[in-house]
């Protein structure tokens, strides 16, 4: 029998123990449709109760990344296209980095996203939209001023212009990009100049949505967009993958 994994109450909380198991599945290697150990040996393998472990095991279900099937037993899915999206997520935050293939696919769905979000936003915007947006704007710039990383104020942006669509789908989607490149867009942003770059895309697009020119702000974001797939391909060692020509 494997030594369990224990720990104090906190660790054995049911986020934490579905990141075990998740980690566990990664290390094993287990591929898609494959038999999984049953719920008794798992909750030898983490030292926890049954009960604890069927919790875990729920959520995993939930997110589609099991399956458990009367008298068999439990399966993992097809990850490629039976994971959701907020599984993505979840393994981001506890530390387990997305795929090349899934951060440019994210990009290609993200794309079209903050496109809506600038021609929504110079539809709906408020005059509290553009102060929340300006001094994003003007914390980014005291940033790069002091040749600093802009990764959390690139966010900060995007999500504020995201909010000025007052579409609340819209900004938890975008969101979810956002976590999951966030160690990435650090990297990204590590090259001052680029942030310098990206910072004076941010007050020409903020411009064009404080005089509703949603044609203006659209394009400016198109080209805004454009430059970050190509930089993101530099740190992904890959072309870029969004192809809008």
């Amino acid at each position: 029998m494997e030594t369990p994994i224990t720990g104090g109450r906190e660790s054995n909380s049911r986020t934490d123990l579905v990141g075990k198991i998740l980690a566990f599945f990664k290390e094993r290697g287990y591929e898609s449709g494959e038999r999984l150990p049953s719920e008794r040996a798992l909750a030898e393998r983490f030292g926890v109760g049954r009960n604890a472990l069927r919790e875990a095991l729920s959520t995993l279900s939930a997110l589609r990344v099991i399956e458990s099937r009367p008298n068999s037993g439990i399966y993992l899915r097809r990850i490629s296209t039976d994971r959701s999206f907020e599984t993505i997520v979840l393994l981001t935050e506890m530390g387990v980095d997305p795929s090349m293939k899934e951060v440019q696919d994210t990009l290609e769905v993200r794309w079209g996203l903050e496109l809506r979000s600038a021609q929504l936003a110079c539809e709906r915007r408020t005059d509290d939209d553009l102060d929340s947006l300006a001094s994003v704007i003007e914390a980014t710039n005291a940033i790069v001023a002091n040749k600093g990383n802009i990764s959390t104020q690139d966010s900060a942006f995007h999500l504020a212009l995201a909010r000025s669509t007052h579409n609340e789908v819209l900004v938890r989607l975008l969101n979810s990009f956002y976590r999951i490149s966030e160690s990435r867009r650090f990297a990204l942003f590590a090259d001052v100049e680029r942030g310098a770059v990206s910072a004076a895309q941010h007050q020409r697009i903020y411009d064009a949505i404080k005089k509703r020119d949603t044609k203006t702000a659209t394009a400016l974001m198109e080209a805004h967009f454009a430059s970050a797939v190509a930089s993101w391909s530099e740190i992904l060692g890959g072309e870029p993958s969004p192809n809008k020509k």
